[in-house]
């Protein structure tokens, strides 16, 4: 995923349903996570969040074929409201292109202007059925051309990244780039990768019942745990989030992957 270490008020996560929710817990993890800019997947919070028993996350789903001014009144006044325990009140608005017109102009005057700890996640399939005044408050993130081939990563490109999780050597920097920047996957994809093995790595060194992300690569990531510190792994999924801003932003990705490789070999481990 695309996590910005300054998140906006308002998205739509365009594409699949499936797809989209999943995104949607992420950012809200994000938006309330108590041990990272990013998120961690472990705390009291991104746990509560990922099992839906979070007091400041809300669903809102359709009635039937729309989603009516009515229920998102009450949603406006709930936000209106600080949060109960998190940083951020997440509502989290279902096939938001269901919404009826005059909903959508409802919503747009918190839109317009949002409470400060706020964030609301619109899914959608179809912009089209959004207003454009709606559509132009919100950051739009686009799931769906999304495929297998785009998100798969070769065993050869996951020895690279694993390699340089291990601890990158600046004698073989030309190499990793070389690989990663001709590998067909975009790259905020492949350091999305690194992100989930370092936080598998964090799981593991805190011996946290969260479940692992990457359980193929169990014996490595046991091996691997063992040279890092909680703190180490931490400031590693920081420097990682910083470089995934930069690719997602259209910045040069050799330059990112350079950033990323030296940041990585100059953190202390322990």
């Amino acid at each position: 995923m695309t996590f910005m270490r300054k998140i906006f008020h308002a998205y739509i996560l365009l594409g699949p349903e499936k797809e989209t929710v999943k995104k949607a817990i992420e950012l809200a993890q994000a938006a309330n996570c108590d041990q990272t800019p990013s998120f961690c997947g472990f705390c009291d919070c991104c746990r509560r969040i990922s099992t839906g028993s979070h007091p400041d996350l809300f669903h809102l789903f359709p009635d039937g074929s729309s989603i009516k001014v009515e229920k998102v009144r009450d949603v406006i006044f709930s936000a209106s409201q600080p949060p109960i325990q998190g940083k951020r009140k997440v509502y989290v608005i279902h096939e938001a292109d269901k919404m009826t017109q005059e909903a959508q102009n409802t919503l747009l005057k918190t839109l317009e202007d949002p409470p400060t700890a706020i964030l609301f996640l619109l899914l959608a399939q179809n912009l089209k059925n959004l207003l454009p005044t709606v559509i132009s408050r919100c950051q739009i993130l686009d799931y769906s051309k999304l495929n297998e081939n785009e998100k798969k990563i070769s065993d050869s490109i996951k020895e690279i990244l694993l390699e340089a999780i291990s601890r990158p050597d600046l004698s073989k920097i030309n190499f990793y780039v070389k690989q990663l920047t001709e590998a067909n996957v975009d790259p905020d994809v492949m350091m999305e990768f690194m992100a989930e093995v370092y936080r598998d790595l964090l799981v593991i060194k805190t011996k946290s019942r969260a479940p692992l992300k990457n359980l193929d690569l169990l014996d490595k990531l046991n091996e691997l745990a063992q040279n890092f510190s909680p703190r180490a792994l931490v400031a590693a999924i920081e420097t990682l989030y910083s470089q995934i801003e930069v690719v997602k932003s259209r910045g040069n990705e050799s330059l990112a992957w350079y950033n990323l490789f030296v940041g990585l070999s100059e953190q202390e481990v322990m």
